[in-house]
C-alpha cells in the first residue's frame, strides 16, 4: 500500500485558477490513499460571530472538489483554524467532506482513529492539534460541544497503545510547532518521538507553514512539518507572504509492506498561488539536508535554533525587559508572550490571555530564549 501525505491547504480565491503539474498529479494518483490537511473551513451563510483580534480565515467553496479532483481522499481537520467560523463553519466543512474528514467533531469523533483497509491491511490515522485559540478539547474537564483532539492529552498515548492491537499501521498527524521556523522545538521532537515509543509507525506534522526536516527514529519516520501544499488566505492570488519558505512544501509517499515502512520525499513549490509543481532544484534538496543534519547533532541544532528563538523573543518582548523598573504586570505579560501595549480592557482580553497561557510551545519558546539571554549575559 502507498500513502501520499501533503501539508497545509487553503485557497480563499477560487481554486479554478490553480493548476497542478502533470508529474505531481501522477504521483498523487499513483497512491492508494491520499491525505491532506484541510486547514481552513468553508464559510457558513448568515453567521454572526463575536469580535476577535485574530483574523478568521475561510476558503473557497470549490476547494474540496479541487482537492478531490487531483486525487485526495482523506482530509485532516485537526488544526487551529478548523473553528474560525464557529460550529456552523465546521459543520458546513464536515458535511461537504463527509466521512473523508477526520480529527474534529464531538469529543468521541475528534479522538477517533480514521481506519482505511486495503487487501486485508488496516491503516489508522490519528489527527491532533495544539491548544489553539478555540475549538480544541484542551480542558480535561470539558468534553462538550465540538472541537479537535488535543495533542498533549495523556489519553492520546493510551489511544495509540490500544489502536496498535487492532491495526497493522498507525500514523499520527500532529498540527503543532512554532510558525515560520524551519526547525522543530526540542519539546516537539520529544513529543513526536513519544508517539513512536507508544507504537505509531510514523508522524507527519503540519502547522509551521514551512518544512522542518525529518528523521528516522527507531526505524520509523518523523516529519516535523510538511509546510504548505498551498496556502493563500487572502482575497487575491496577487498576495505575497513575506515569510521564509512559505511557498515551499514537502510531500511524502509512504510505502507499507509486510510490517515495514519506507518513504520517498517529494519537494513541491507554490507558483504565485495559481500553480503547484514538483521542485527539483538542488537548493531545496540542500536545504532539506542541512535541516535534517541539525536534527542529528545537538550542538549544531542548538546553534541554529537559538538565534532564531532569540530574534523572535526580541521582536515581541524586549520592550518589557528594557524598562528600568519592570512591573509585575510587565513580567506577567512577558510570560504570556505579549507586550504591555497589546493588553487592553476590551471584552476579548481574557480570551487572548488564556490562549497565550495554554499555547505550550510559545511558552517553551519564551522560557528557552530567556534562559539563553541569562546565560549569554553572565
Amino acid at each position: 500500500m502507498k500513502i501520499f501525505f501533503a501539508g497545509d491547504f487553503c485557497s480563499k480565491p477560487s481554486t479554478s485558477v490553480i493548476s497542478v503539474s502533470e508529474d505531481l498529479r501522477t504521483l498523487i494518483q499513483s497512491c492508494d490513499v491520499k491525505v491532506v490537511n484541510f486547514e481552513v473551513p468553508l464559510k457558513p451563510d448568515n453567521v454572526q460571530l463575536p469580535y476577535q483580534k485574530r483574523e478568521r480565515f475561510f476558503q473557497s467553496d470549490d476547494a474540496p472538489d479541487f482537492l478531490r479532483g487531483i486525487g485526495f481522499d482523506l482530509f485532516s481537520l485537526a488544526n487551529n483554524h478548523a473553528f474560525d467560523f464557529g460550529d456552523e463553519g465546521f459543520k458546513k466543512t464536515k458535511s461537504v467532506l463527509g466521512d473523508a474528514a477526520f480529527g474534529a467533531g464531538t469529543y468521541e469523533e475528534a479522538y477517533k482513529i480514521k481506519v482505511v483497509e486495503k487487501d486485508g491491511v488496516r491503516v489508522g490515522f490519528l489527527a491532533l492539534s495544539f491548544a489553539a485559540y478555540t475549538g480544541v478539547f484542551d480542558d480535561v474537564m470539558n468534553q462538550e460541544g465540538l472541537g479537535c483532539a488535543y495533542i498533549n492529552d495523556l489519553k492520546v498515548n493510551h489511544i495509540i497503545l490500544e489502536a496498535k492491537k487492532k491495526l497493522d499501521y498507525l500514523f499520527i498527524l500532529p498540527h503543532d510547532g512554532i510558525e515560520y521556523v524551519d526547525a522543530p522545538m526540542p519539546e516537539t521532537i520529544a513529543r513526536y518521538r513519544d508517539f513512536i515509543d507508544y507504537g505509531a509507525d510514523g508522524v507527519i506534522g503540519s502547522h509551521p507553514h514551512c518544512p522542518q526536516g525529518w528523521e528516522t527514529y527507531k526505524g520509523k519516520p518523523i516529519f516535523y512539518s510538511l509546510g504548505n501544499f498551498l496556502f493563500n488566505s487572502k482575497e487575491t492570488t496577487q498576495f505575497r507572504a513575506d515569510k521564509p519558505h512559505w511557498y515551499e512544501g514537502v510531500c511524502v509517499i509512504m510505502t507499507l509492506d509486510n510490517g515495514e515502512v519506507s518513504w520517498e520525499v517529494v519537494n513541491t513549490k507554490n507558483l504565485d498561488n495559481i500553480g503547484i509543481e514538483v521542485d527539483h532544484s538542488e537548493g531545496r534538496k540542500k536545504h532539506n539536508e542541512i535541516i535534517c543534519q541539525y536534527l542529528t547533532n545537538a550542538d549544531s541544532y542548538k546553534s541554529y535554533l537559538m538565534p532564531i528563538l532569540l530574534s523572535q523573543f526580541a521582536k515581541e518582548d524586549m520592550k518589557c525587559l528594557e524598562r528600568k523598573q519592570p512591573s509585575k504586570r510587565d513580567a506577567l505579560m512577558l510570560l504570556l508572550g505579549r507586550k504591555e501595549s497589546a493588553v487592553n480592557n476590551d471584552s476579548n482580553k481574557e480570551q487572548e490571555r488564556l490562549f497565550l497561557l495554554k499555547n505550550d510551545l510559545k511558552r517553551y519558546r519564551m522560557l528557552r530564549a530567556m534562559r539563553e539571554r541569562k546565560h549569554n549575559n553572565k
